[in-house]
């Protein structure tokens, strides 16, 4: 069972240690630019070589939704400063309090134990890509909690946690193509 974190500073503390996992793998840093439809955004991101994984965190006070913007995808070689490169998917926390426009969530389980999850809408810009595709579709673990379907990412306190995170990309980067392939 899951209770999600609504807390601004539960919210703060779970998103802290969200990068402070994934940067410790991730550990190299490289100048790029993060594409996304309608334009992109100049970054230092992490990379990962042994998970091919890309990383980018900020905060994005300024809108309508106060959220944390956490960007990834996957590149098997080391990116090039300033490439372009393509965002795989958005795990999207609000600030605080609940949302259902911004995909990503923290939840606390019976033991304490802190999990993220997301909610199954996913982009790209294409026809046919989004929640329906992506339920329809997903080959991960799903709960519900208060009445919404999330996709389970992985629990934050397990040290198989980046390798959770990255499977769950690239099983969002798997959906995607479906679309394209349609």
């Amino acid at each position: 069972m899951f209770e999600l974190l609504i807390g601004k500073n539960e919210i703060e503390n779970a998103e802290t240690r969200l990068i402070n996992i994934v940067t410790e793998h991730c550990n190299e840093r490289i100048q790029a630019k993060l594409g996304y439809q309608g334009g992109y955004e100049d970054c230092l991101l992490y990379w990962c070589p042994q998970h091919s994984l890309y990383f980018y965190s900020k905060r994005l006070l300024n809108k309508p939704i106060p959220r944390y913007w956490n960007a990834l995808g996957l590149s098997e070689k080391r990116p090039k400063k300033n490439q372009m490169l393509d965002i795989a998917v958005e795990i999207n926390p609000p600030i605080e309090g609940l949302s259902k426009f911004v995909q990503g969530a923290f939840a606390r389980d019976d033991d304490g134990q802190i999990w993220l999850l997301h909610r199954g809408k996913i982009g790209g810009g294409k026809k046919g890509i989004g929640k329906h595709l992506f339920y329809n579709n997903f080959k991960g673990n799903v709960t519900q909690v208060d009445n919404d379907s999330f996709a389970i990412i992985g629990n934050m306190n397990q040290p198989e946690f980046t390798r959770n995170l990255t499977k769950f990309v690239k099983e969002v980067d798997r959906i995607k193509s479906l679309a394209e392939d349609q």
